[in-house]
């Protein structure tokens, strides 16, 4: 028993079954079949599916790309235009509005400008015309027509006194007569010195009231009435 020979039939469907699947028969008549090549030892099935590719490899039609290329540029441009444009207006406006205020503060200074100017005008003509008239008047040469025409205005002749600097006493005297009618024998004119009336000026006083004809005065009613016809300033602040 110990010298008999081995059962190479039961060898070989051992070895079948040991190194292979023993489901799959092995036929010791036709031969020990061949191992199958390592490349059917891959996990998973083989077959038409297994071949195709990957969504991601998928390759887009080259049309296609070159659209959505040209979709994306014309977007981005499109935006870039709006914004450029929105923020250009932006600067118009501000630089708009800024001119605006500029021409209106220039206005608004000359106007000034013109305002100050004319009062200034005013105040240098009255401040000749003082100036004038009191060497004029120093000189006595305005008087005659200072009492004449004050005297117009006179209503009632009778009882009047006429107050003078003491040096244009005699220069009025000299025409006295020529200040009242010839046909009123009731007029009366009194001629009274007051040193506190500047030369070329006079007050005619009546039983009505007086006539203030003094000089300084006249120039204050002249520059009261230029000036309440001056342009009148914004109040500040």
């Amino acid at each position: 028993m110990a010298n008999a020979p081995k059962d190479t039939q039961v060898s070989s469907v051992d070895t079948c079954g040991l190194y292979y699947f023993p489901e799959i028969p092995c036929d010791s008549e036709k031969g020990a079949a061949a191992p199958p090549a390592t490349g059917h030892f891959v996990s998973g099935t083989h077959g038409p599916d297994n071949d195709r590719p990957s969504p991601h490899e998928e390759v887009q039609d080259p049309e296609q790309i070159q659209h959505l290329v040209e979709e994306a540029f014309n977007n981005g441009l499109d935006q870039g235009k709006a914004a450029a444009i929105a923020a250009n207006r932006e600067n118009v406006d501000r630089a708009t509005a800024a001119l605006k205020e500029a021409v209106a503060a220039l206005v608004r200074a000359r106007q000034q400008d013109v305002e100050r100017m004319e009062t200034e005008t005013v105040r240098l003509a009255l401040a000749i015309a003082r100036r004038i008239i009191g060497h004029e008047s120093d000189q006595g040469a305005v008087i005659a027509h200072v009492v004449k025409t004050a005297m117009e205005k006179v209503s009632d002749p009778r009882y009047l006194t006429l107050k003078l600097n003491p040096e244009d006493i005699d220069a009025v005297k000299a025409f006295q007569h020529e200040l009242l009618p010839d046909d009123d024998v009731s007029a009366d004119l009194r001629l009274d010195a007051d040193e506190n009336i500047r030369r070329g000026g006079c007050i005619i006083e009546t039983k009505l009231g007086d006539v203030d004809a003094r000089i300084d005065q006249q120039i204050k009613i002249i520059d009261a009435l230029l000036t309440e016809n001056l342009p009148k300033r914004p109040a500040e602040g």
